[in-house]
């Protein structure tokens, strides 16, 4: 395969939606600048190798929406597949007047991104995004990046409180991976000193320390009373059961996804002191596949819990908090 050894950024529509595809010789990223900046394609260019999981309806619920007008309230609503910036997760603010529950999490996601391209000398490439969310009073400014002979996509953000009292909030990013790379013969890297958090079954016992709810990775309790080893992926089946388990005690930002039948290795790394919780999600089920690994600043899913644990992200006025994330795509062996 002959490669184009230089950056490009081209303007494009995905279904209706205005997008951004980056490219160089090794990766592709379609970026959905009017949909959230949602990554809805993630290319290994070598391999022509899909990253990303889509559901089955994809983006074709949106169809004829004006999101600038009518905005998803909820980031799953319909829920696309593909790589979401849940911004905020929840929070509360306005001391205490304004708050973002379980209905309305990743206002970020729903709505159009202002953006411009910087297209560099060709050695690298880069496109700037730009949004005040329209309920939470923060501002957040994204820079999405390629550089020529690197498998690398660099994602370098600041959120700002642009409100006149302090912000709580949990932020996290929620990459959705499937098939081919994820199979019942893939291994999953998760972060050195990673623990378990049974979230579930702490918010059924919260008067409890959060301690007691903590499982080695290898050996998770479902909701099914099962158990599931996180290292691991469960084949696709008619029954599949879905797993949702953030991580905590992680001593580093990285985790990623082996596939020893493709030869082909991802791995996230990520500002683990600003984002100190990553989040697993899995689905084995035939209409939904996937393996998400979602680096996150809380491993609480309520804003009270975080407030209560100091394990949310709280910003006083004009405050800033920054946070970078690369994810790289790498072929062991491979003879450049």
């Amino acid at each position: 395969m002959v490669m184009n050894p230089l950056c490009s950024a081209t303007e494009l529509s995905v279904d209706g939606i205005q997008a951004v595809r980056l490219e160089n010789e090794w990766l592709k990223a379609v970026i959905l600048v009017g949909k959230g900046t949602d990554i809805w394609e993630l290319v290994y260019r070598p391999l022509n190798l899909e990253l990303l999981m889509k559901t089955r309806a994809g983006l074709s619920p949106l169809a004829g929406r004006d999101l600038r007008e009518n905005r998803l309230i909820h980031y799953a609503d319909p829920y696309p597949g593909g790589w979401q910036e849940i911004l905020p997760n929840r929070a509360s603010f306005g001391n205490g007047s304004g708050e973002v529950s379980r209905r309305e999490e990743g206002e970020s996601a729903g709505v159009p991104w202002e953006y411009s391209i910087d297209r560099g000398d060709g050695r690298d490439v880069a496109l700037r995004c730009r949004l005040a969310l329209p309920y939470t009073p923060l501002t957040v400014e994204k820079t999405i990046s390629l550089k020529a002979g690197e498998s690398v996509l660099r994602i370098d953000e600041r959120v700002v409180n642009t409100g006149d009292a302090p912000v709580h909030f949990i932020w996290t990013h929620h990459p959705a991976f499937g098939a081919p790379l994820v199979d019942e013969h893939s291994r999953i890297v998760l972060p050195e000193g990673a623990v378990a958090f049974n979230i579930d079954r702490y918010e059924q016992n919260k008067e409890q320390s959060p301690a007691r709810f903590e499982e080695e990775i290898a050996s998770v309790t479902l909701p099914s009373g099962t158990k599931k080893n996180l290292l691991r992926v469960d084949p696709r089946g008619s029954e599949g059961e879905a797993c949702y388990v953030p991580l905590m005690g992680l001593k580093e930002g990285t985790a990623g996804i082996d596939n020893p039948s493709l030869n082909v290795g991802l791995r996230i790394d990520w500002d683990h002191e600003a984002f100190p919780c990553l989040r697993y999600w899995s689905n084995t089920d035939e209409n939904m596949y996937t393996l998400a690994l979602e680096p996150s600043s809380s491993w609480f899913s309520d804003i009270g819990d975080c407030m209560r644990h100091g394990n949310c992200i709280s910003l006083k006025p004009r405050e800033k908090k920054r946070f970078w994330l690369n994810i790289r795509v790498e072929q062991p062996g491979r003879q450049e």
